[in-house]
């Protein structure tokens, strides 16, 4: 998959590049990478430390929040 549109007028344009071969217009620096990575990375650790916190709760925090 090498191959991306312009998001302005609609032609390919290669990854890598940093103008669009047919209008000229600058593309982003980004374009053709998959920014979902990073939110599935942050994603598993967010799940991993809610695993981690049911298991290091003790199993009656409600009744020890009740005593004073």
């Amino acid at each position: 998959m090498n191959q991306l549109n312009c998001q302005h007028c609609g032609g390919n344009v290669n990854i890598g590049d940093t103008n669009c071969p047919n209008c000229g217009i600058p593309l982003p620096k980004n374009l053709g990478k998959n920014p979902q990575k990073k939110f599935i990375i942050f994603f598993i650790g967010v799940v991993l430390f809610c695993l981690f916190m049911i298991w290091w709760l003790p199993p009656n925090w409600i009744e020890s929040m009740g005593k004073n």
